[in-house]
Formats: C-alpha cells, sequence, structure tokens
C-alpha cells in the first residue's frame, strides 16, 4: 500500500494557489488518501459546500439583512426545486466532484446523477442499492455508521451536475461537493470503468486500515522522549530546520485508574505547538481533547487521529520552514510522565515555506443560549447558531471534536453551517448535528460507539443521551477559503429548553502570517463540568415545583458528606416515559466503581422509631447497592437494574429509630446485575428520587 501513496504523493505538486488546475480521476482519488494534501495552498476560485435536504424555511433577507426562521427543522424532504414527483437535490454548474453522499432512510425510489448537460443519467439506481452496491465494492469508502449512510465515491463534473432524486427516494439527504477554480480541466465521471474500480479499491484499502499510517516510511526521522513535568510547569521537544510533523504519539504514563481522575488529568495536561519561532502557539489544547478524545480515555480511531491502549496518535501532515516547538503543560497538583514519539521528514525550505501552517483550538460553554445569543447581538436573529471556528484570512477547514452533555432530552438536531469568505447565507447548511458526522436518528440501540476514516462516535450513553463525543473530519472534502471562516453548530433544544455543555477542538490550516485567534483557556474553565439546576432555572421555563409533603426529603435537596469515586449531580427526568419523579428531578451518582461508597445527609423533624421508604431509579447501567443508615446496615441489597428507564415506586428500607436532626444514607456499590450493559460509567449508577419517613405503627 505505501508505494501506491508514494506514487500518488508526487501526482500532484505544490501549486502557488492561483493556476486553473487539470484534474484526471487518479488525482481526485489520491485526494482521499493523501494527508499532506490538507497543506497545499488554497486555489484561488475553489468552493467546497454542501447541498442537504434542509428545511427551505431558513432564510436570509438581503433587503434587510436579516434572518427569517433560521432554526426552521423539517429538515426530511427538502429541495432546490421540484420536477413532476421528482427533487433536485443538486444542481451545479462549472467543473467540480460530489465527494460524499449521505442519507439517514434511502428507499427504492432512483437516485439519477447527470453530467454536463447529458440527457443520460451516469448512475441511475435505488436510492439504497447505491449506497448497498459502494458497501460490497468499497468497504472502506462506502459504510453505515450506526443506521447513517455514507460513500465517499468522487463524481467528477466538467461543466455540471444536477442529482435527482425520484419518488420513494426516502428521507434525508447530504452531498458535499467542491467546485474547482473557473477554467480547470475536469474529467467528467465515465462510469465504474475497471480502471476507475482499480482506482477506488486502493482508496478503499487504505481507508479500511483507518489507525494505520497513511505516510511511507521514506525519509522518516524520530524523536522520542519521555517527559516529566512538575506542577505548573512546561516541557518540550524541538526540532529545528525545514520539515513536517506527519505523525505524533503521546502516551500519558502512570495515569489514574479511577476514571474520573483520568478525566481531570487529561485536561489539566495541555499541548502546544509552535512553529517557525511564532510567539503564540497555532496549536493550543487539553492534552486528550487534541486527540480527540474527551472526557477522559475513549479507545476510537480514524485516519487522522486516534486513541488506543492508553496512548494518543495523530497523522496530521503539519509542516514547518523554521523550526518547530512542541511544548506540554501541567495545570494538575502533581508531577506526571509523558511518553512522546514524534515522527518528521525533511522539506526544502523553498517547499515548506509555500505550505499552510497547521492550527487547532480548543474552547467550550455552556449552552443555555446565551453564548450564541452573545455572539450574534449584532444579527441577533441567528440564535441558535454556536460558533465552533470563526478565523479571518487563507487556509482549509478540516474538522472537529465536540462533547456534549444534555441536561435530558435529544441533542443532535442542530444543523452545521459554514459561511466561507464573507457569504451571507451558508453554503453548508445541514439537517441535524448527528447527520453531519455520517449516523442518523440518535445511534442505534443499543447505542454503541463506532469509528471510520473520517468520522466516530467516540463516548455514548445508553439511553443515547447527557454525555455524548462524537468527530468529523473532511480529509478530502475540506473547506477552502480566502478571506475568512465561520462555523457553527446550531443547538436546537426541542421546544424544552434544557440547558446543555459543549467542549470542540477544531482544527484547519492557514497561511503563513495569520494567527490562532484562540487563547489558552484556564484550568477551571475547562474541566469536564455537568449543568447544575441553577443553569436551568435561568432559562425561560417555568418549572411547576408541588409543595412539599410531610416527612418528604427530595434527593436534589440532599447533601453530600463523603464520596469515595465517581461523580453526582441532579438530573432532569421528564423526558422519561416509564416513571413518575417527584419534582422530575432525581439525585444520580455517576461513574463510580465497585466498592465505591458515598455518603448523603437528611434530616427528620420527629424523633422516636421511624420507617423510612425510598424511590430509586432504574436503567440498563444502573448498579446493585448495600444502604445503611446511621451506620445500621439494611439486610437486603437493592437491584437498580430495568431494561428501560423506570423507577421503584416507593419501597421500604426498614424501621430506625431516629432522634430529629441530621442522619446518614451511606449508599455502598456492591454489583451489577448480569443483564447490565454500559460502555463508559460501568453498570454502577445510583439514582434517589425522594426519602420519606413517617412514624412506625406499633
Amino acid at each position: 500500500m505505501h508505494t501506491t501513496l508514494a506514487l500518488w504523493g508526487l501526482m500532484l505538486a505544490v501549486s502557488d494557489g492561483n493556476a486553473a488546475e487539470r484534474i484526471s480521476y487518479p488525482d481526485l482519488v489520491a485526494r482521499l488518501v493523501r494527508m499532506e494534501r490538507l497543506a497545499e495552498p488554497v486555489v484561488d476560485g475553489e468552493k467546497t459546500g454542501a447541498s442537504t435536504s434542509h428545511d427551505r424555511g431558513s432564510q436570509f433577507d438581503a433587503a434587510t439583512g436579516t434572518y427569517r426562521n433560521w432554526s426552521a427543522n423539517n429538515d426530511g424532504s427538502g429541495s432546490i426545486r421540484s420536477e413532476g414527483d421528482s427533487q433536485v437535490m443538486v444542481d451545479l454548474a462549472g467543473p467540480g466532484v460530489l465527494w460524499r453522499i449521505w442519507s439517514a432512510l434511502p428507499e427504492a425510489g432512483h437516485i439519477q446523477i447527470f453530467l454536463d448537460g447529458q440527457a443520460t443519467p451516469v448512475i441511475d439506481k435505488p436510492f439504497r442499492d447505491y449506497f448497498g452496491d459502494a458497501e460490497q465494492e468499497f468497504p472502506g469508502l462506502a459504510l453505515t455508521l450506526s443506521r447513517g449512510r455514507n460513500a465517499f465515491i468522487p463524481i467528477p463534473f466538467a461543466k455540471s451536475c444536477k442529482v435527482v432524486m425520484n419518488k420513494g427516494w426516502g428521507a434525508y439527504f447530504h452531498c458535499t461537493h467542491t467546485q474547482f477554480a473557473p477554467g480547470s480541466e475536469v474529467a467528467s465521471f465515465p462510469g465504474f470503468t475497471p480502471d476507475v474500480v482499480a482506482s477506488l479499491k486502493q482508496a478503499s484499502a487504505a481507508w479500511s486500515q483507518w489507525g494505520g499510517s497513511p505516510y511511507g516510511p521514506a525519509n522518516m526521522q524520530q524523536k522520542k522522549d519521555t517527559l516529566t513535568i512538575a506542577p505548573g510547569t512546561t516541557r518540550e521537544v524541538r526540532v529545528s530546520g525545514a520539515g513536517a510533523v506527519r505523525r505524533l504519539k503521546v502516551k500519558p504514563l502512570k495515569l489514574p485508574t479511577d476514571k474520573i481522575a483520568q478525566e481531570d488529568t487529561l485536561r489539566e495536561l495541555t499541548l502546544s505547538v509552535y512553529w517557525d519561532g511564532e510567539d503564540r502557539p497555532s496549536v493550543w489544547a487539553p492534552l486528550g481533547d487534541f486527540f480527540g478524545t474527551s472526557p477522559g480515555l475513549n479507545e476510537f480511531q480514524t485516519r487522522p487521529t486516534g486513541c488506543v491502549a492508553g496512548g494518543f496518535y495523530a497523522h496530521w501532515y503539519m509542516p514547518f520552514s523554521r523550526g518547530m516547538r512542541l511544548v506540554v503543560g501541567n495545570d494538575g497538583p502533581v508531577p506526571r510522565e509523558i511518553a512522546i514519539e514524534l515522527e518528521t521528514v525533511p522539506l526544502e525550505q523553498s517547499t515548506a515555506a509555500k505550505l499552510l501552517r497547521f492550527c487547532a483550538a480548543w474552547h467550550g460553554d455552556d449552552f443555555t443560549g446565551l453564548a450564541a445569543e452573545r455572539f450574534v447581538r449584532k444579527r441577533g436573529d441567528r440564535w441558535p447558531d454556536w460558533p465552533l471556528l470563526v478565523v479571518k484570512g487563507r487556509g482549509r477547514f478540516v474538522g472537529m471534536t465536540q462533547h456534549v452533555w444534555k441536561f435530558g432530552g435529544w441533542w443532535g438536531e442542530g444543523d452545521e453551517k459554514f459561511f466561507v469568505d464573507g457569504e451571507a447565507f451558508p453554503s453548508t447548511i445541514g439537517t441535524g448535528s448527528e447527520d453531519y458526522i455520517g449516523y442518523a436518528w440518535a445511534a442505534e440501540a443499543p447505542f454503541v460507539t463506532f469509528d471510520s476514516a473520517s468520522a466516530a462516535l467516540t463516548r455514548i450513553r445508553p439511553d443515547a443521551e447527557e454525555d455524548t463525543s462524537v468527530c468529523r473530519f473532511h480529509l478530502c472534502d475540506d473547506v477552502p477559503f480566502t478571506t475568512g471562516f465561520q462555523g457553527f453548530m446550531e443547538v436546537m433544544p426541542n421546544g424544552d429548553c434544557r440547558p446543555a455543555l459543549y467542549d470542540t477542538c477544531v482544527y484547519w490550516y492557514r497561511e503563513r502570517g495569520a494567527e490562532n485567534p484562540y487563547p489558552a483557556v484556564p484550568l477551571a474553565a475547562r474541566r469536564h463540568q455537568r449543568p447544575t439546576r441553577e443553569m436551568k432555572d435561568v432559562l425561560p421555563v417555568t418549572f411547576v415545583r408541588p409543595p412539599g409533603r410531610p416527612g418528604v426529603v427530595e434527593g436534589e435537596s440532599l447533601t453530600v458528606k463523603r464520596i469515595t469515586s465517581g461523580r453526582h449531580w441532579v438530573q432532569e427526568m421528564s423526558q422519561y416515559p416509564d416513571g413518575t419523579w417527584s419534582n422530575e428531578e432525581q439525585f444520580i451518582w455517576t461513574d463510580a466503581t465497585l466498592g465505591g461508597e458515598l455518603d448523603v445527609e437528611f434530616k427528620t423533624t420527629t424523633g422516636g422509631q421511624q420507617r423510612l421508604v425510598a424511590v430509586f431509579s432504574k436503567a440498563v447501567d444502573y448498579g446493585v447497592f448495600e444502604l445503611s443508615v446511621d451506620g445500621q446496615r439494611i439486610e437486603r441489597l437493592f437491584d437498580c437494574y430495568d431494561s428501560k428507564v423506570s423507577n421503584t415506586g416507593e419501597l421500604p428500607l426498614g424501621t430506625f429509630d431516629l432522634a430529629p436532626g441530621k442522619h446518614t444514607l451511606r449508599i455502598k456499590v456492591v454489583g451489577q446485575n448480569p443483564k447490565g450493559k454500559s460502555l463508559h460509567t460501568g453498570c454502577h449508577i445510583f439514582g434517589l428520587d425522594y426519602l420519606r419517613t413517617e412514624p412506625a405503627k406499633p
């Protein structure tokens, strides 16, 4: 495979960014595979966008400069126009290429692709067969990601392209495409000829090995080191001269075994990279976030980056002409050891000077909508857009990782929106956050993670809500820009207005001279946070709280006195139909280890023999617990497993002699149900709706 890729690496010379191109089919297939190409100068006049089935109700009124119905969300069957019973999904003029076609629900209606004004389509088949045939023939380039159908089959055109979806085609459609500079000579797609199939099979083989190095061994140089980093200090690795980093491997040594402590450690450690003696880093991110694993260690592999066996890799091609400096910082309270392996190749200085510089930036914010409103205050009608990346100058947007903590409810309805070079209406507007990644409808039960060459779902709860981490990389369909780029991810609260926390690491290439405008983020602002009741209460929603009942102690009002592992917070429960929770909230304890203990304090106003009852929550990832009250162990164990999210109703805990005042309920993790299922938090979650005391009857 490396010999083929090395030949491809010679096919596209570094241009000055101004000349029109001659583009053959092997050139386009090489663009799928060559990570080096992302660092090549932007070609004037080249544009990448997406044609999708988004709701056309979202509009920009040029006369008034305002956006109307900007959160329109009926995205299943929007189209450019109708032609009889068919819908036109793509209608492009000039030389270009279709890169990726995606659908959530392809059915028997035909997809027809017409090139260069021809009356006969070059592709005409049932839409679901388009994906099925591609998956069978080119499994690395075409694959199903948890119900989302994806096909990265380049379909070039010399003069025009029109994609027509016939009646019964299904629902939800994306097609990413690049329009090349005017005057570019492009050989139109000839169909699946033997030469085309052979080229695609080579690319498919490369994409099928998405965790392996995309580079050959020639001229490789390596630096290996183990850095011990004291609290509040940094250590660095330097490379002089002209060259390119093409493989970076980092492994934190002696990480804490507790998952919560791991999450904190990987946010305390930071990675900065400086090119060509610059004063501000082009790359800055918490260590785990740069490699796409957040929060904590979530194993996955993509072509550009991944996490395997507790270590990280990055395959981004990162040129420099006057040296580079990689700095690892430790903002935590204890020393840390980091093993680093840096793989570089030498370049001629004149060549390196022409290439783009790699950038990455991490930032996060609460997603109550206030952040988005602050950003678009001058155009206050663009809520609910939340900024992923906003930069000026020339470069390419090449992807992002995103961690989402949603306080109940589904987060994925938000559309990606990319405004390129100051355009008023985005040239990319999607149909949902998960569609942009490549899957569909909150992932497929039992809600397992997945990875691929260009996208991954690296963390998800079994109910597909709350903690979710995703990534999407533009390996062939990068978005070039010449004056600036504004990328947003829309938040769609589905009317529930529950807050969420978002954080993202974004990746792009820039011309020399431009800066990474994003500052380093203080430790307190980058720790893995959960939404609080106070965040929820600032939203314009009235949560009805019934009056208190005698003897009832709500779980959300309990005081935590001691915890040996995991985290606790208040969870909003109104979205679960198979149970009723007092105040529609519960106290929840997650990420606990076997044997972990939690002490909570409750109060009683009457004394003497008291009967104590409780309502616990149940789900597939809830554990088995031992309880004690003021040190008196309750003989029975409490198994909180259920195949759905529900609750127990009132369960008697026993009769206790309780004086008026404060008392302690201790919860200890002693096991899990054999049917329990969990990917990240372990089957040890504990949920408490309320406790209730009443005088015991004689």
